[in-house]
Protein backbone atom coordinates (compact mmCIF):
# COMPACT_ATOMS: atom_id res chain seq x y z
CA UNK A 1 0.00 0.00 0.00
CA UNK A 2 1.69 3.25 -1.06
CA UNK A 3 1.96 6.07 1.67
CA UNK A 4 0.01 8.81 -0.49
CA UNK A 5 -3.39 6.00 -0.28
CA UNK A 6 -2.59 6.16 3.46
CA UNK A 7 -2.43 9.96 3.80
CA UNK A 8 -5.29 10.39 2.08
CA UNK A 9 -7.32 7.85 3.41
CA UNK A 10 -6.18 9.40 7.40
CA UNK A 11 -7.29 12.63 5.83
CA UNK A 12 -10.87 11.53 5.32
CA UNK A 13 -11.08 9.55 8.54
CA UNK A 14 -9.73 13.04 10.47
CA UNK A 15 -11.95 15.16 8.78
CA UNK A 16 -14.97 12.96 9.58
CA UNK A 17 -14.08 12.81 12.78
CA UNK A 18 -13.42 16.39 13.36
CA UNK A 19 -15.58 18.86 11.47
CA UNK A 20 -18.80 18.38 13.05
CA UNK A 21 -17.32 19.18 16.64
CA UNK A 22 -15.56 21.85 15.15
CA UNK A 23 -18.80 23.17 13.66
CA UNK A 24 -20.05 23.35 17.55
CA UNK A 25 -17.26 25.02 18.84
CA UNK A 26 -17.20 27.81 16.27
CA UNK A 27 -21.12 28.03 16.22
CA UNK A 28 -20.10 29.27 20.60
CA UNK A 29 -21.62 25.81 21.68
CA UNK A 30 -20.32 23.29 24.27
CA UNK A 31 -19.72 19.67 23.41
CA UNK A 32 -22.48 17.31 24.49
CA UNK A 33 -20.86 15.55 27.22
CA UNK A 34 -21.62 11.91 25.96
CA UNK A 35 -19.92 12.84 22.77
CA UNK A 36 -18.05 9.31 22.21
CA UNK A 37 -16.40 7.53 19.15
CA UNK A 38 -18.49 4.43 19.53
CA UNK A 39 -22.28 5.76 20.43
CA UNK A 40 -25.72 3.67 20.37
CA UNK A 41 -28.00 6.46 20.51
CA UNK A 42 -31.10 5.36 22.85
CA UNK A 43 -33.14 8.95 22.91
CA UNK A 44 -35.25 9.65 20.60
CA UNK A 45 -34.03 12.95 18.55
CA UNK A 46 -36.87 16.20 17.92
CA UNK A 47 -39.15 14.55 15.35
CA UNK A 48 -41.41 17.62 13.50
CA UNK A 49 -43.37 18.57 10.42
CA UNK A 50 -43.64 21.28 8.35
CA UNK A 51 -45.54 21.35 5.65
CA UNK A 52 -43.78 24.05 3.54
CA UNK A 53 -40.68 22.25 3.65
CA UNK A 54 -42.04 18.67 2.87
CA UNK A 55 -43.45 20.26 -0.59
CA UNK A 56 -40.37 21.39 -0.97
CA UNK A 57 -37.95 18.61 -0.30
CA UNK A 58 -40.51 16.36 -2.09
CA UNK A 59 -40.47 18.64 -4.92
CA UNK A 60 -36.73 18.63 -4.77
CA UNK A 61 -36.31 14.70 -4.84
CA UNK A 62 -39.14 14.19 -7.81
CA UNK A 63 -37.24 16.66 -9.22
CA UNK A 64 -33.88 14.58 -9.13
CA UNK A 65 -35.67 11.07 -10.36
CA UNK A 66 -37.56 12.56 -12.94
CA UNK A 67 -34.97 12.35 -15.73
CA UNK A 68 -33.83 8.71 -14.66
CA UNK A 69 -37.55 7.93 -14.80
CA UNK A 70 -38.23 9.55 -18.14
CA UNK A 71 -35.27 7.37 -19.45
CA UNK A 72 -36.38 4.19 -18.40
CA UNK A 73 -40.03 4.90 -19.68
CA UNK A 74 -38.84 5.85 -23.12
CA UNK A 75 -35.65 3.43 -23.48
CA UNK A 76 -37.27 -0.07 -24.71
CA UNK A 77 -34.49 -3.11 -23.91
CA UNK A 78 -35.71 -6.83 -24.31
CA UNK A 79 -32.11 -8.44 -24.00
CA UNK A 80 -32.83 -11.37 -21.81
CA UNK A 81 -29.05 -11.94 -21.13
CA UNK A 82 -27.57 -15.36 -19.84
CA UNK A 83 -24.38 -15.71 -19.55
CA UNK A 84 -22.58 -19.42 -20.89
CA UNK A 85 -21.36 -19.89 -17.78
CA UNK A 86 -24.71 -19.21 -16.27
CA UNK A 87 -25.85 -21.93 -13.79
CA UNK A 88 -29.08 -22.93 -12.04
CA UNK A 89 -29.34 -21.68 -8.66
CA UNK A 90 -26.82 -23.24 -6.70
CA UNK A 91 -27.40 -25.58 -3.55
CA UNK A 92 -25.58 -23.04 -1.29
CA UNK A 93 -28.44 -20.49 -2.67
CA UNK A 94 -31.29 -22.74 -1.52
CA UNK A 95 -29.54 -22.77 2.27
CA UNK A 96 -29.53 -19.30 2.06
CA UNK A 97 -33.21 -18.90 1.19
CA UNK A 98 -34.06 -21.63 4.14
CA UNK A 99 -31.11 -19.59 6.62
CA UNK A 100 -32.97 -16.39 6.28
CA UNK A 101 -36.51 -17.36 6.22
CA UNK A 102 -35.52 -18.88 9.94
CA UNK A 103 -34.10 -16.31 10.37
CA UNK A 104 -36.72 -14.08 9.85
CA UNK A 105 -39.51 -16.14 11.56
CA UNK A 106 -37.25 -15.85 14.93
CA UNK A 107 -36.53 -12.50 14.54
CA UNK A 108 -40.51 -11.54 14.03
CA UNK A 109 -41.72 -14.15 17.17
CA UNK A 110 -41.54 -13.81 20.40
CA UNK A 111 -40.80 -17.79 21.49
CA UNK A 112 -39.91 -17.82 25.28
CA UNK A 113 -37.46 -20.43 25.21
CA UNK A 114 -35.44 -18.02 22.31
CA UNK A 115 -35.67 -14.84 24.62
CA UNK A 116 -32.22 -14.77 25.53
CA UNK A 117 -30.98 -15.24 21.90
CA UNK A 118 -34.25 -12.93 20.30
CA UNK A 119 -32.02 -9.09 20.44
CA UNK A 120 -29.54 -11.03 18.19
CA UNK A 121 -31.22 -12.06 15.20
CA UNK A 122 -31.29 -9.07 12.79
CA UNK A 123 -27.18 -10.03 11.26
CA UNK A 124 -28.04 -13.55 10.51
CA UNK A 125 -30.78 -11.75 8.50
CA UNK A 126 -28.75 -10.48 6.37
CA UNK A 127 -26.23 -12.72 6.12
CA UNK A 128 -28.50 -15.03 4.56
CA UNK A 129 -29.43 -12.23 2.06
CA UNK A 130 -25.95 -11.72 1.11
CA UNK A 131 -25.81 -15.69 0.61
CA UNK A 132 -29.03 -15.70 -1.52
CA UNK A 133 -27.80 -12.42 -3.91
CA UNK A 134 -24.49 -13.79 -4.83
CA UNK A 135 -26.60 -17.02 -5.71
CA UNK A 136 -28.99 -15.00 -7.65
CA UNK A 137 -26.19 -13.92 -9.74
CA UNK A 138 -24.59 -16.83 -10.12
CA UNK A 139 -27.37 -18.82 -11.41
CA UNK A 140 -27.11 -15.50 -13.87
CA UNK A 141 -23.40 -15.00 -15.09
CA UNK A 142 -21.82 -18.36 -13.60
CA UNK A 143 -19.60 -15.99 -10.92
CA UNK A 144 -20.41 -13.95 -7.93
CA UNK A 145 -18.31 -12.49 -5.29
CA UNK A 146 -18.94 -15.81 -2.65
CA UNK A 147 -17.52 -17.99 -5.62
CA UNK A 148 -15.04 -15.62 -7.17
CA UNK A 149 -13.65 -13.33 -5.04
CA UNK A 150 -14.00 -14.03 -1.45
CA UNK A 151 -10.99 -12.42 -0.29
CA UNK A 152 -12.36 -9.56 -2.14
CA UNK A 153 -15.78 -10.10 0.05
CA UNK A 154 -14.13 -11.43 3.36
CA UNK A 155 -12.64 -7.55 3.28
CA UNK A 156 -15.55 -5.77 2.41
CA UNK A 157 -17.23 -7.27 5.66
CA UNK A 158 -14.23 -5.65 7.39
CA UNK A 159 -14.64 -2.44 6.16
CA UNK A 160 -17.93 -2.27 6.30
CA UNK A 161 -17.79 -2.28 10.03
CA UNK A 162 -15.98 0.61 10.53
CA UNK A 163 -17.64 2.49 7.21
CA UNK A 164 -20.89 2.32 9.24
CA UNK A 165 -19.69 2.59 12.93
CA UNK A 166 -19.03 6.04 11.27
CA UNK A 167 -22.20 6.96 10.51
CA UNK A 168 -23.49 5.99 14.15
CA UNK A 169 -20.62 8.64 15.31
CA UNK A 170 -21.81 11.09 12.58
CA UNK A 171 -25.72 10.57 13.87
CA UNK A 172 -24.87 11.69 17.57
CA UNK A 173 -24.89 15.59 15.94
CA UNK A 174 -27.92 14.97 14.23
CA UNK A 175 -29.88 12.41 16.51
CA UNK A 176 -31.97 11.08 13.49
CA UNK A 177 -32.09 7.68 14.71
CA UNK A 178 -31.84 5.71 17.47
CA UNK A 179 -32.11 1.59 18.59
CA UNK A 180 -34.95 0.51 21.02
CA UNK A 181 -35.28 -2.90 22.83
CA UNK A 182 -31.41 -2.81 23.51
CA UNK A 183 -30.50 -5.45 26.74
CA UNK A 184 -28.59 -4.56 29.41
CA UNK A 185 -25.26 -6.13 28.95
CA UNK A 186 -21.89 -5.36 29.01
CA UNK A 187 -20.56 -3.02 26.30
CA UNK A 188 -18.34 -4.92 24.78
CA UNK A 189 -20.69 -7.51 24.17
CA UNK A 190 -23.25 -5.09 22.71
CA UNK A 191 -20.59 -3.51 20.75
CA UNK A 192 -18.99 -6.54 19.26
CA UNK A 193 -23.08 -7.83 18.37
CA UNK A 194 -23.15 -4.11 16.66
CA UNK A 195 -20.02 -4.77 14.55
CA UNK A 196 -21.11 -7.66 13.04
CA UNK A 197 -24.66 -6.56 12.11
CA UNK A 198 -22.93 -3.15 10.42
CA UNK A 199 -20.20 -5.67 8.81
CA UNK A 200 -22.89 -7.06 6.51
CA UNK A 201 -23.75 -3.27 5.14
CA UNK A 202 -21.35 -3.11 2.52
CA UNK A 203 -21.55 -6.75 1.50
CA UNK A 204 -25.41 -6.48 0.85
CA UNK A 205 -25.36 -3.30 -1.15
CA UNK A 206 -22.56 -4.02 -3.41
CA UNK A 207 -23.91 -8.18 -3.95
CA UNK A 208 -27.50 -6.25 -4.87
CA UNK A 209 -25.34 -3.07 -7.12
CA UNK A 210 -23.85 -6.44 -9.00
CA UNK A 211 -26.60 -8.85 -9.22
CA UNK A 212 -28.94 -5.74 -10.96
CA UNK A 213 -26.07 -4.48 -13.17
CA UNK A 214 -26.32 -7.98 -14.67
CA UNK A 215 -29.71 -6.98 -16.25
CA UNK A 216 -29.63 -4.79 -19.75
CA UNK A 217 -32.70 -3.36 -19.21
CA UNK A 218 -31.75 -1.90 -15.72
CA UNK A 219 -28.33 -0.73 -17.32
CA UNK A 220 -29.10 0.13 -21.30
CA UNK A 221 -31.03 3.17 -20.30
CA UNK A 222 -28.91 5.07 -18.55
CA UNK A 223 -26.11 4.08 -20.82
CA UNK A 224 -25.20 6.89 -24.12
CA UNK A 225 -26.69 9.65 -22.01
CA UNK A 226 -25.68 13.10 -21.31
CA UNK A 227 -21.62 13.24 -21.12
CA UNK A 228 -20.33 15.37 -17.73
CA UNK A 229 -16.71 16.28 -19.16
CA UNK A 230 -15.49 17.62 -16.46
CA UNK A 231 -16.36 15.45 -13.69
CA UNK A 232 -12.94 13.82 -13.58
CA UNK A 233 -11.27 17.09 -13.40
CA UNK A 234 -8.75 18.15 -10.54
CA UNK A 235 -10.97 21.65 -10.05
CA UNK A 236 -13.93 19.04 -9.50
CA UNK A 237 -12.00 16.81 -7.09
CA UNK A 238 -10.80 20.42 -5.13
CA UNK A 239 -14.97 21.61 -5.39
CA UNK A 240 -16.03 18.51 -4.08
CA UNK A 241 -13.94 18.13 -1.00
CA UNK A 242 -14.20 21.92 -0.04
CA UNK A 243 -18.23 21.11 -0.33
CA UNK A 244 -17.86 18.29 1.56
CA UNK A 245 -15.65 20.36 4.40
CA UNK A 246 -18.03 22.76 4.76
CA UNK A 247 -21.10 20.35 4.70
CA UNK A 248 -19.38 18.72 8.10
CA UNK A 249 -19.06 22.04 9.41
CA UNK A 250 -22.66 22.52 9.08
CA UNK A 251 -23.54 19.42 10.56
CA UNK A 252 -22.55 20.50 13.69
CA UNK A 253 -23.66 24.70 13.35
CA UNK A 254 -26.71 23.40 12.69
CA UNK A 255 -27.85 19.87 12.51
CA UNK A 256 -32.12 20.33 12.70
CA UNK A 257 -31.82 21.92 9.54
CA UNK A 258 -29.05 20.56 7.50
CA UNK A 259 -28.80 16.60 8.51
CA UNK A 260 -29.23 15.75 4.93
CA UNK A 261 -26.02 16.47 4.51
CA UNK A 262 -25.10 13.62 6.45
CA UNK A 263 -25.46 11.52 3.82
CA UNK A 264 -23.63 13.56 1.38
CA UNK A 265 -20.77 15.08 2.60
CA UNK A 266 -18.98 12.12 3.33
CA UNK A 267 -19.30 11.11 -0.24
CA UNK A 268 -18.37 14.84 -1.71
CA UNK A 269 -15.03 14.03 0.10
CA UNK A 270 -14.18 10.62 -1.02
CA UNK A 271 -14.98 11.34 -4.53
CA UNK A 272 -12.92 14.85 -4.60
CA UNK A 273 -9.90 12.60 -2.93
CA UNK A 274 -10.38 10.06 -5.78
CA UNK A 275 -10.81 12.76 -8.51
CA UNK A 276 -7.99 14.76 -7.21
CA UNK A 277 -5.68 11.02 -6.88
CA UNK A 278 -7.04 10.65 -10.99
CA UNK A 279 -8.18 7.41 -9.33
CA UNK A 280 -11.24 6.00 -11.30
CA UNK A 281 -14.69 7.02 -9.54
CA UNK A 282 -18.40 5.80 -9.59
CA UNK A 283 -18.62 9.08 -11.97
CA UNK A 284 -15.71 8.53 -13.99
CA UNK A 285 -18.31 6.71 -16.56
CA UNK A 286 -20.46 10.27 -16.99
CA UNK A 287 -17.24 11.40 -18.73
CA UNK A 288 -18.61 8.68 -21.37
CA UNK A 289 -22.22 9.54 -20.93
CA UNK A 290 -22.75 6.46 -19.31
CA UNK A 291 -24.88 6.82 -16.24
CA UNK A 292 -25.72 2.72 -15.14
CA UNK A 293 -22.90 3.04 -12.24
CA UNK A 294 -24.96 6.22 -10.45
CA UNK A 295 -28.40 5.08 -10.88
CA UNK A 296 -27.64 0.90 -9.94
CA UNK A 297 -25.58 1.82 -6.89
CA UNK A 298 -28.93 4.26 -5.76
CA UNK A 299 -31.05 1.84 -6.68
CA UNK A 300 -29.34 -1.35 -5.30
CA UNK A 301 -29.10 0.56 -1.63
CA UNK A 302 -32.84 1.76 -1.87
CA UNK A 303 -33.51 -2.34 -2.92
CA UNK A 304 -31.48 -3.27 0.64
CA UNK A 305 -32.99 -0.36 2.82
CA UNK A 306 -36.39 -1.93 1.72
CA UNK A 307 -35.53 -5.03 3.54
CA UNK A 308 -33.67 -3.26 6.00
CA UNK A 309 -36.61 -1.16 7.13
CA UNK A 310 -39.31 -4.23 6.63
CA UNK A 311 -37.25 -6.64 9.01
CA UNK A 312 -36.35 -3.82 11.47
CA UNK A 313 -40.13 -2.73 11.89
CA UNK A 314 -40.82 -5.66 14.24
CA UNK A 315 -37.50 -6.98 15.44
CA UNK A 316 -36.81 -7.13 18.67
CA UNK A 317 -33.74 -4.95 18.79
CA UNK A 318 -34.81 -1.87 16.29
CA UNK A 319 -34.37 1.23 15.48
CA UNK A 320 -37.09 4.22 15.31
CA UNK A 321 -36.07 7.65 13.48
CA UNK A 322 -36.33 11.35 14.66
CA UNK A 323 -36.87 13.35 11.42
CA UNK A 324 -36.83 17.12 12.07
CA UNK A 325 -39.80 18.88 9.65
CA UNK A 326 -40.48 15.90 7.01
CA UNK A 327 -41.34 13.18 9.66
CA UNK A 328 -44.65 11.93 8.08
CA UNK A 329 -46.04 9.03 6.13
CA UNK A 330 -44.07 5.97 7.53
CA UNK A 331 -43.65 2.97 5.76
CA UNK A 332 -42.25 1.04 8.27
CA UNK A 333 -40.64 2.86 10.67
CA UNK A 334 -38.83 5.59 8.42
CA UNK A 335 -40.41 8.44 7.05
CA UNK A 336 -41.23 8.56 3.69
CA UNK A 337 -39.14 11.16 2.47
CA UNK A 338 -36.53 9.68 4.18
CA UNK A 339 -35.91 6.72 1.75
CA UNK A 340 -34.31 9.51 -0.47
CA UNK A 341 -31.29 8.98 1.75
CA UNK A 342 -30.47 5.23 0.44
CA UNK A 343 -29.54 6.98 -3.34
CA UNK A 344 -26.48 8.80 -2.25
CA UNK A 345 -25.69 6.52 0.19
CA UNK A 346 -25.49 3.53 -3.01
CA UNK A 347 -23.19 5.97 -4.31
CA UNK A 348 -21.46 6.21 -0.65
CA UNK A 349 -21.06 2.48 -0.86
CA UNK A 350 -19.34 2.40 -3.92
CA UNK A 351 -17.03 5.23 -3.33
CA UNK A 352 -16.00 4.20 0.21
CA UNK A 353 -15.08 0.43 -1.38
CA UNK A 354 -13.16 1.87 -4.45
CA UNK A 355 -11.32 4.00 -2.02
CA UNK A 356 -9.93 1.57 0.57
CA UNK A 357 -10.24 -1.62 -1.41
CA UNK A 358 -9.64 -0.27 -5.01
CA UNK A 359 -11.85 -0.41 -8.23
CA UNK A 360 -14.93 -3.07 -7.73
CA UNK A 361 -13.95 -6.28 -9.59
CA UNK A 362 -16.59 -6.21 -11.98
CA UNK A 363 -16.05 -2.72 -13.14
CA UNK A 364 -12.46 -2.52 -14.17
CA UNK A 365 -13.38 -1.87 -17.52
CA UNK A 366 -15.00 1.48 -16.55
CA UNK A 367 -15.08 4.19 -18.24
CA UNK A 368 -15.60 3.25 -22.05
CA UNK A 369 -17.01 -0.21 -22.21
CA UNK A 370 -20.54 -1.14 -21.02
CA UNK A 371 -19.77 -4.45 -21.03
CA UNK A 372 -19.25 -6.95 -17.94
CA UNK A 373 -16.25 -8.08 -17.54
CA UNK A 374 -14.56 -11.15 -19.22
CA UNK A 375 -14.56 -14.19 -16.60
CA UNK A 376 -10.62 -14.16 -16.54
CA UNK A 377 -10.87 -10.38 -15.41
CA UNK A 378 -13.20 -11.35 -12.75
CA UNK A 379 -10.69 -13.91 -10.69
CA UNK A 380 -8.68 -13.06 -8.08
CA UNK A 381 -5.62 -11.50 -9.17
CA UNK A 382 -3.33 -14.48 -8.80
CA UNK A 383 -5.86 -16.72 -10.90
CA UNK A 384 -5.83 -13.74 -13.66
CA UNK A 385 -2.64 -13.04 -14.02
CA UNK A 386 -1.81 -16.97 -14.77
CA UNK A 387 -4.49 -16.64 -16.91
CA UNK A 388 -3.32 -13.81 -19.13
CA UNK A 389 0.18 -16.09 -19.25
CA UNK A 390 -1.33 -19.03 -20.44
CA UNK A 391 -2.83 -16.75 -22.88
CA UNK A 392 0.62 -15.30 -24.09
CA UNK A 393 2.21 -18.65 -24.37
Amino acid sequence: MSSTKVICRSILILLLLGLPPLGIVLSGQALPNDWTLLPIPLQAGDASLSWPIFGLLALLISGTLAPFLWRYGKTRCHSTFKSDSAEGFPWWGWMGVGWTAFAWVFAWTRFSWFQAWQPYTFPLLWFGYIVVINALLFSRTGQCMLVNQPKFLFKLFVLSAGFWWMFEYLNQFVHNWHYVGMTEVHAVTTVSWMTLAFSTVLPAVLGTYEYISSFRQLKAPLENWHVVPTVDNPRTGWLLISLGCLGLLLIGMWPTVLFPLLWIAPLLIILGIKIIRRDPTVLTPLTKGNWSPVGLSAMAALVCGGFWEMWNAYSLVHWEYSIPYVHAFKIFEMPILGYAGYLPFGLECVAVTELFLGVLPWNLAWPGSSDRMPPAARLEPSLRDSHSTSQRL
